[in-house]
């Protein structure tokens, strides 16, 4: 069966792309499926992939988060026979200020957030914006040593669209690994809620001249306001 892995960090619209894909009667998108950590991940997958060929689907997709061992992403997902990979990402200042909004609350989905607003601690910031980069430069460098293609999705301009779009540009993306996605006509599943109308960081976060001061201190406001990879 093919297969492909999403590698992708927290809020960066991963969960939405899954949500749609349930339209295309041919994928089996497995958001979650390792939510419980990597014990005997093998074996997930094995009935995951017995699962959608008893429903007549011919393409399995899976999440990586960087919340994932490394090794377990590499040993059981991209070194899986069959398995391919996508790359989606968010600008970085934009997923930092959405999960720190929905950690606060406790609200992942469902909830409008627009109205809140989040003091952001700059050091936590720079930790975690070197922590993003690592983990999608790893994967890049890993695909590319391999002369894998390293087709990537880009939240603003990719999964922040209609979903015919959205669902038309991940049919790219799998066309780049070898895999033919056929979009539907008709789309019964929207996909999930946007939480937050507001698109500026500086309207999201109660500290915002402070804490854009101390990126320019630091010499990252550029990588902030930019994408891992």
């Amino acid at each position: 069966m093919d297969a492909i892995t999403i590698i992708t960090g927290q809020r960066t619209g991963a969960g939405h792309l899954f949500a749609l894909l349930r339209n295309i009667e041919a994928v089996a998108a497995r958001d979650g499926l390792f939510v419980d950590g990597d014990v005997n991940a093998t074996a997930t997958l094995d009935a995951a992939e017995a699962e959608a060929r008893a429903e007549g689907q011919s393409l399995l997709v899976v999440k990586a988060t960087s919340a994932m061992p490394r090794d377990m992403v590499e040993r059981e997902l991209l070194g899986r026979t069959g398995m391919r990979a996508v790359v989606v990402v968010r600008r970085l200042i934009d997923a930092y200020v959405s999960l720190a909004k929905a950690t606060a609350l406790n609200a992942f989905r469902d909830r409008d957030l627009t109205n809140v607003k989040v003091r952001l601690d700059p050091d936590h910031f720079t930790a975690w914006l070197e922590e993003q980069e690592d983990w999608y430069g790893h994967w890049q460098e890993w695909l590319l040593r391999r002369s894998f293609p390293v087709p990537i999705l880009r939240y603003e301009s990719h999964l922040s669209v209609p979903p015919e779009a959205v669902l038309r540009r991940f049919s790219s993306a799998a066309a780049q690994v070898g895999i033919t996605v056929r979009v539907p006509a008709a789309l019964p599943h929207p996909g999930l809620v946007k939480q937050d109308r507001e698109t500026a960081a500086a309207f999201r976060v109660k500290n915002w001249p402070e804490f854009s001061k101390a990126l320019v201190e630091r010499d990252i406001e550029k990588r902030a306001f930019g994408y891992p990879i």
